[in-house]
């Protein structure tokens, strides 16, 4: 079974809509496996900005995937709302428009559990419901909340898991790389980068430890965006028993940040194997 993880789409920035077109075109054209033996996972920001234009324009090329592929959504940020807040009515339109691919024909509720191939069970998660209160909901800090969390504690023990491997994904990330990786100040965003590192505190999970904890030693990965960094968490990860830890990055290069190409990933769930396709802009 394949794995093909993609994130941070922002479909209505700039020309994101034909980048994951060409995304979507490749996966169509070079399918990692056969058809039945992979599925995408989307780590959230599928969309730039909470408008019924991005979210038209995201449907259509999600559904393009979703003629070769089982393809599953977790919300982002952006998909609610914006860079800087989320509302309850963006988030109602968001989960109305892309219901099927977040909740999988199940009640619009979160856990949301999916058998995928024999052996597997994905678990996606909102990590923004405990942004939608009045104080909470400015920046993007990200906040599973004690009502989910106590459903996946619950969920991780039930029949549907048990003897299962199990894989969770979600936007925000909860490990801690955001606070190590420095980016250089030659490239003329000194004052872009000072910002970055006054703010990262605050834009990991915020139960991050709760998640980490209710997950330990249950969970065999864990996929998430946000940051668009792409890096590979799973050495943060192997501290609570969880083998597979990984950040989408932005598979349109959102930001560029001096990068050309487009990525994402191929995991083989037997062996948690991974290799990354490039795309030149």
């Amino acid at each position: 079974m394949k794995l093909i993880h993609i994130s941070d789409t922002h479909i209505g920035r700039g020309d994101n809509a034909l980048r994951f077109e060409r995304v979507v075109e490749d996966l169509l054209k070079n399918p990692p496996d056969a058809p039945g033996n992979c599925v995408v996972v989307h780590t959230g920001d599928l969309i730039d900005s909470a408008t019924e234009a991005n979210r038209r324009a995201a449907r259509v090329l999600l559904d393009r995937l979703a003629a070769r592929y089982r393809v599953l959504l977790s919300p982002g940020n952006h998909d609610y709302g914006n860079a800087v807040s989320v509302s309850n009515e963006d988030a109602l339109a968001f989960q109305q428009a892309f219901g099927d691919y977040i909740f999988q024909g199940k009640p619009a509720s979160f856990p949301v559990l999916s058998e995928v191939g024999a052996g597997y069970v994905f678990i996606g998660l909102d990590s923004n419901a405990e942004e939608l209160k009045f104080l909470d909901r400015l920046f993007a800090e990200g906040r599973l909340g004690g009502n989910q969390l106590w459903a996946l504690n619950h969920m991780l023990d039930s029949p549907a898991v048990a003897g299962r491997q199990a894989f969770i994904y979600m936007h925000h990330h909860p490990f801690s790389f955001g606070y190590s990786v420095m980016p250089d100040v030659g490239d003329g965003k000194s004052l872009y980068h000072l910002f970055a590192q006054l703010t990262r505190p605050f834009r990991r999970l915020k139960d991050a430890y709760s998640f980490c904890q209710v997950a330990r030693d249950r969970v065999q990965g864990v996929l998430f965006g946000h940051m668009h960094y792409g890096l590979d968490c799973s050495g943060d990860a192997r501290k609570y028993g969880i083998q597979l830890a990984l950040d989408g990055s932005s598979t349109t290069c959102t930001d560029n940040d001096g990068e050309d190409r487009m990525r994402y990933r191929v995991i083989d769930l037997s062996d948690l194997s991974q290799t990354t396709r490039m795309l030149k802009l």
